[in-house]
């Protein structure tokens, strides 16, 4: 596996920071329209109740580039993180660069103060992208941006009452991966952060 040296500089965050660009008004629904919600279920019908909740209240974003092992890092083909920039978000998180040797890309894990089923309305989904699934029995959801199918996929999980934890996998080279390819890069992603942050709680 060819390794890709990590420099965070302007180009890092112009590739990990005009994800928070797609954010629009436009509605993500989970596997079709929303019943009104039973008492016991967190933030969706179609995502399952917590087993727990993922301590990432307050973190900053040292503390998020500790999320992923070195193993982990190094299955997903991706370098050390570093702390994402603001640029007029305020979701702390941390970037990783990563090459496939045919495909770059980019990794983004923001921490999202928000409900999940208040932030996946703010996002301009692509009709069909939205799926539903679990990473070790934390609802997840996966979504592809409408209009920018061939750039990406994000991960959003229910982490706890009112935290979403938002994985953004952004292509860096024109049609190097499939769909199929991007969602599970940030699947993977996801399901490492769930699972590191399960052992720590």
């Amino acid at each position: 596996m060819r390794r890709l040296p990590v420099r965070l500089g302007s180009g890092f965050a112009a590739a990990v920071a005009s994800a928070a660009a797609v954010i629009a008004l436009a509605g993500c629904t989970v596997n079709g329209p929303d019943p009104a919600p039973p008492p016991a279920t967190p933030a969706s019908p179609d995502l399952p109740q917590r087993p727990g909740e993922l301590p990432v209240a307050g973190k900053q974003d040292s503390d998020v580039c500790t999320w992923m092992s070195v193993e982990q890092l190094t299955s997903l083909q991706v370098g050390p993180g570093e702390p994402l920039p603001k640029d007029g978000s305020n979701y702390n998180g941390c970037g990783y660069l990563g090459d496939t040797g045919a495909a770059r890309f980019a990794i983004g894990v923001r921490i999202v103060p928000e409900a999940i089923d208040l932030f996946l309305g703010k996002i301009n989904s692509s009709p069909g992208t939205c799926q539903s699934y679990e990473l070790n029995g934390f609802g997840a959801v996966q979504s592809q941006i409408n209009g920018g199918e061939s750039l990406g996929c994000d991960a959003f999980v229910d982490a706890a009452p009112g935290q979403t934890v938002w994985v953004n996998m952004q292509l860096q080279t024109p049609n190097a991966m499939t769909a199929d390819q991007m969602c599970e890069k940030a699947q993977t992603a996801a399901h490492s952060v769930v699972s590191t942050l399960q052992a720590r709680s």
